[in-house]
């Protein structure tokens, strides 16, 4: 189930790291600041920098989610038992990258990249016409020297509308070297509904080693058999723990606003 969580979750596809958490609190240490080197002469001391150290704790949440199987449909059916695990575990991915983008951080719902202090943003209040905000994103990761930019994440509408840009005279507008060699994710978890038209959504760029994503429980399936036994149904319950956390803010950047 972990292993199709993976494969299904867009987050994972840019480079997520996952780590085991051993407590249901649990803090990591992170890099506030990078030590300066400097040049020495000849017998002189070594100058003294320290980095800046900062603490990231993760409290892991529950996320679960139950269905309902007729007993006839788990006696006739001749694919459930492949095709239950598959569901479930779409699901489960979609909600998580909606929490590691999105989350508010008011329990028990984790805190999303959108959401953190320290990421760069900017307001687009525009349709795509071109990839300069892309660049912008790429440029700002880079300058705070958090770079490479690993994945740009955004709802299939916005890739859909960057496929589609055309110069003047109707061709294709081709794809700026600089931005060529980054997988650009479709994430139907982004809402494009949002702002004061109702169609506004939210393109994510990141080096995505950077976001955390602290397993307390993995997934596990429950089977209650007797819950809805009136209806003679048999209830299927997914459920894991996690956090979410940025082991490095200036990592990410969001243009918002993006319009259609």
């Amino acid at each position: 189930m972990i292993d199709q969580l993976r494969a299904n979750s867009v987050v994972n596809q840019a480079g997520a790291t996952t780590i085991p958490l051993t407590s249901d609190s649990q803090t990591i240490a992170k890099l506030a600041s990078d030590p300066t080197p400097a040049f020495r002469a000849e017998n002189a001391a070594v100058a003294e920098s320290d980095p800046t150290f900062a603490n990231v704790t993760m409290t892991p949440r529950s996320m679960a989610v139950l269905i309902k199987v007729s007993r006839e449909l788990m006696q006739d059916s001749v694919n459930l038992e492949s095709e239950l695990p598959r569901i479930l575990a779409i699901a489960m991915a979609k909600e998580l990258d909606r929490i590691c983008l999105l989350g508010s951080g008011s329990a028990p719902e984790p805190r999303g990249v959108l959401n953190q202090s320290g990421i760069g943003t900017i307001a687009l209040n525009a349709a795509l016409t071109n990839y300069s905000s892309l660049i912008g994103a790429k440029t700002a990761i880079e300058t705070a020297n958090a770079g490479p930019v690993t994945a740009f994440i955004m709802h299939p509408r916005e890739s859909g509308d960057l496929a589609s840009l055309a110069d003047t005279t109707g061709q294709s507008l081709r794809i700026p070297p600089a931005l060529e060699a980054i997988p650009m994710l479709g994430c139907s978890a982004i809402p494009i509904n949002t702002g004061a038209g109702s169609n506004e959504s939210v393109i994510f760029a990141g080096n995505f080693r950077h976001l955390l994503i602290g397993m307390r429980t993995q997934i596990r399936v429950e089977v209650a058999r007797e819950l809805f036994a009136a209806n003679h149904q048999t209830a299927l319950i997914a459920h894991c723990r996690f956090d979410t956390q940025l082991a490095h803010p200036a990592a990410f950047y969001t243009i918002t606003d993006v319009q259609s």
